[in-house]
């Protein structure tokens, strides 16, 4: 028999403002988790428990073999550091379903699944958070899309189960297999609703069942790449053999994952479940045909996405190559090559004349326009002078409302197309490379290609909404920082510090962020930590400085923890030749200090503790020594507030006497 394990339960967890963590989304009981009891088996590993577990099960199953659907709130966890996607959807008994899928930080689609075919309405943030790269762009504009791979990319890497098989006759035949396992092992679940509840784990998978008959499933936790009936999605390649479209996100009918896709390693997911209507069904049903007939393929060129997704212009130069007359003509052609209307002011410059502005107005898709002027002969009698002539199209739709971000940019020679993204993006990486590059020289190319390959490079990972939010918000305080910081967004530590920047930045629209730089104080200092906020939400004045540890290894959890409070208070190797871009760190005075530890699934059982079982973990006796991490070097208390972040959601200690540490408190 296998080691237990606390498991993921119920209830929806919801971050606190400018700390809650964008992994929040999962599930937990009622409760604190029950006692001993497990649903009043006193026998809990012998035959008797087991006869009980399995008879629960089939009540359980004959429940959800009968009804018309379920309604699933439900977290997907891609593995490998990837952020969690929440959902809502609603699965008939035949393996249609609809609903939708929340991105982290921002974006959103609704989704429908019929005929093992996925079907997405998102958003523009939710398309740049997708891949592959020509695809991630693919509609703003509203309209339903059929997924297909290309180029050896997966496109909805977030949500990699197939949802048709979470139907109620799969997770019925799931609760059967479970609950009728010789290994199972159940445990006390806490309360759903007011109702006792148990649960039942056997080869990686849970079911939850409310205590009283006909006990309901009320949760589940799986690997859906080893959850037989419940799959994972994968692919198979286009064929036009007799006509059948294969293409599409498609079950693998193997119930194992292909071994070159990194999304289905150790994916999980955790769900609540409650019974769906005929009504619900019936809807259900109606949208699913709905996206099939009205679905689209996905654009597969760079050219193609960007001319269907908004005004694209192209300038034409129809002037001669050598001009021989005083004055010299100039012509110009504007066309409008996308799919949208779009105003457009034509710019031109020669020698001599450092500027013209040409107002176009509107060019519907299609339209061209053209500009003619004169400009002076820059050659003197006999001479052949060789010159450069520029021409720019500033649009509201390429650089946003602010004429004063494009002509920056073009004065840079950048503009936002330098980081391959659709024209729904382009005002918003505009105001980015702004923001990143007007502090320096506008000749400094260093900082102008390090704008340009960062913001690549974030695109690429699907973090660039993230970033947008920042910049969307104009609340950062040192944007001059962010080549340098999402240089490293790579990294799964670092990638969830820009994740709660952005949240913090989304959710508080009082809050000034210093992201991974420098806080000048008042008193002439300047401190630093992984993010400094100052909020006025609520009419009252919040400061907190925290640093952010990402755990891996449960083995080191007191060790990053230890390192999070030396940081806030500048103790972190102390003497050391000190390297990298986060040291030296200190808190400002007056700030809260904040330890925040992110858990990723990697960590085993500590992923889905409760809040009340991280705290019996943190306060054993066990561990007795290793709460001196929580001190100074003095033996003053390092912090003011400690959260961590699992599966379960945000928790948060601010009483850290609750947790016997024994620190003494600062002398005030």
């Amino acid at each position: 028999m296998g080691r237990r394990r606390s498991k993921v339960f119920l209830t929806l967890a919801t971050g606190l403002v400018a700390l809650a963590v964008v992994l929040t989304g999962a599930f937990w009981p009622d409760g604190s988790g029950g006692s001993d009891e497990a649903g009043g088996n006193g026998d809990r590993s012998g035959e008797g428990a087991r006869a009980a577990a399995a008879a629960r099960g089939a009540s359980a199953a004959r429940t959800l073999d009968s009804l018309p659907g379920v309604r699933l709130s439900m977290v997907y966890a891609p593995g490998r550091g990837n952020p969690v996607t929440r959902a809502e959807l609603t699965v008939t008994a035949e393996g249609m379903a609809t609903g939708t899928l929340d991105a982290p930080v921002t974006g959103r689609a609704a989704m429908a699944w019929s005929g093992d075919q996925l079907y997405l309405k998102g958003d523009t943030d939710f398309w740049a958070q997708q891949g592959p790269h020509y695809g991630r762009d693919v509609s703003s504009s509203g309209h339903w899309v059929a997924p297909e791979k290309r180029d050896g990319y997966y496109m909805l890497s977030s949500f990699g189960v197939n949802a048709g098989s979470l139907n109620p006759k799969s997770l019925a035949a799931l609760v059967r297999q479970v609950t009728a396992d010789p290994a199972v092992v159940q445990e006390a679940a806490g309360s759903f609703q007011g109702r006792k509840a148990v649960a039942y784990t056997a080869r990686g998978r849970t079911v939850t069942l409310a205590d009283d008959a006909p006990h309901p499933l009320v949760a589940f936790e799986v690997n859906p790449a080893d959850a037989d009936p419940i799959e994972t999605a994968s692919w198979r390649s286009p064929s036009s053999s007799r006509g059948i479209r294969t293409a599409g996100l498609v079950v693998t009918g193997t119930g194992r994952a292909p071994s070159d896709d990194d999304r289905f390693y150790n994916p999980s997911v955790v769900a609540r479940p409650e019974p769906a209507t005929d009504e619900e069904a019936t809807a259900v049903r109606a949208t699913a045909a709905e996206a099939e007939a009205a679905a689209v393929p996905p654009l597969t060129s760079a050219q193609k996405v960007r001319e269907s997704q908004g005004p694209v212009f192209t300038i034409t130069n129809n002037d001669a190559y050598l001009c021989t007359t005083k004055p010299c003509s100039y012509s110009f052609t504007v066309t409008n090559d996308g799919n949208k209307p779009g105003d457009a002011t034509l710019h031109v410059s020669f020698p001599g004349i450092p500027d013209r502005a040409h107002p176009l107005g509107t060019l519907s898709p299609g339209e061209s326009r053209d500009v003619s002027g004169t400009r002076p002969n820059i050659a003197g009698p006999g001479q052949t002078v060789r010159h450069t002539d520029y021409a720019w199209v500033y649009s509201t739709a390429v650089y946003g409302p602010d004429p004063k971000v494009a002509q920056r940019l073009h004065a840079r020679s950048l503009e936002p197309d330098d980081v391959f993204v659709a024209t729904p993006l382009q005002p918003r990486v505009a105001t980015l490379l702004d923001l990143m590059t007007k502090g320096a020289p506008k000749d400094d190319k260093s900082t102008n290609d390090a704008a340009v390959e960062v913001l690549r490079d974030v695109n690429s990972r699907g973090h660039l909404p993230w970033v947008m939010t920042l910049a969307a918000s104009g609340r950062l305080q040192n944007p001059e920082d962010l080549a340098k910081n999402l240089a490293t967004t790579d990294q799964t530590g670092d990638a969830r510090v820009l994740q709660q920047v952005a949240h913090i930045m989304k959710a508080d629209p009082t809050a000034r962020v210093w992201y991974d730089g420098g806080y000048e104080s008042d008193d002439g200092e300047t401190y630093k930590a992984d993010y400094i906020f100052i909020s006025d939400r609520g009419g009252q004045e919040t400061r907190r400085a925290a640093q952010v540890k990402t755990v891996e290894s449960w083995q080191r959890l007191w060790k990053r923890l230890g390192d999070a409070v030396e940081q806030l208070n500048g103790e972190h190797k102390k003497g050391k030749v000190q390297k990298g871009k986060r040291l030296p760190e200190k808190a400002p005075p007056g700030f809260e200090r904040v330890a925040q530890i992110n858990l990723e699934q990697s960590v085993g059982d500590g992923y889905g503790y409760s809040r009340a079982r991280l705290g019996e973990f943190l306060r054993s006796k066990k561990y007795a020594q290793a709460r001196h991490k929580f001190c100074k070097e003095n033996g003053e208390l390092g912090i003011e507030r400690l959260v961590i972040v699992n599966a379960t959601g945000t928790h948060q200690w601010t009483d850290l006497s609750a947790l016997d540490v024994p620190c003494r408190k600062a002398e005030r």
